[in-house]
């Protein structure tokens, strides 16, 4: 794959998408704590979900009752699958036990912060070490999910078949970390993921009223009386 050249000013499209994302982005209560744990409880409820009312629920409902890694591990099992059973998929129970019981046992309770060892617990994926290292410790790590795979696609204008896995996809990772404003990771991530869902949707995405779509390749082009309205 060709090198991905922005053409512009990435200082105009972090601008302009981080002043959208001040009054656009979405509240959650993961996003309101860096607290590594709660952020990797919350990455690993949402993998294969939305960010729907029901993973909300869990996710304040495990962080209250097992707030720490020592206490997760010596969860019961029927507990945690009752938690998470509204969200399906309940082969996570078992998944954040053990998990819990890796961090206890091989990082004295604590959550690392080094991808490496992120992706040596149990269920954690590149996506979810990703967002930990960006969301809890504030690293300039880009986040890649379908949603945000289909957002440099259109970004872009790439025309080759979308990988299978985004987030596995290292030049497309590559595409992503390039974009990032360095030290401002978090923000732009959780803007990009925002985007996603308000505005850059799978289907019929709302192009008009996008806040980088004069960066956008794969837009069409805006309507003299549109660009007129935009002025005033």
């Amino acid at each position: 794959m060709r090198e991905l050249e922005f053409g512009a000013p990435k200082e105009d499209f972090h601008a302009a998408l981080l002043d959208w994302f001040e009054s656009e982005k979405r509240d959650f209560p993961w996003r309101r704590t860096r607290d590594p744990f709660k952020i990797l409880i919350a990455e690993r409820l949402l993998q294969q979900t939305r960010a729907t009312p029901a993973v909300v629920s869990a996710y304040k409902r495990l962080v209250r009752r097992y707030p720490t890694p020592a206490r997760l591990a010596t969860a019961q099992l029927s507990d945690l699958e009752h938690i998470i059973q509204p969200l399906g998929l309940l082969f996570r129970a078992k998944q954040l036990r053990r998990m819990a019981n890796e961090l206890v046992d091989r990082h004295s309770g604590g959550v690392p912060c080094s991808y490496g060892e992120l992706m040596e617990l149990t269920g954690v994926g590149e996506y979810c070490a990703s967002a930990v290292l960006s969301f809890a410790f504030g690293e300039d790590a880009a986040v890649v999910d379908t949603n945000v795979g289909r957002f440099l696609y259109r970004l872009f204008d790439i025309s080759q078949p979308f990988p299978a896995n985004p987030s596995r996809t290292k030049w497309l990772h590559k595409a992503a970390t390039a974009l990032l404003p360095p030290g401002r990771s978090r923000a732009f991530n959780l803007a990009v993921l925002d985007l996603c869902a308000k505005v850059c949707a799978p289907s019929h995405p709302t192009c008009g009223v996008c806040p980088v779509h004069g960066f956008c390749r794969h837009a069409p082009p805006q309507s003299p009386a549109a660009s007129s309205r935009d002025d005033q």
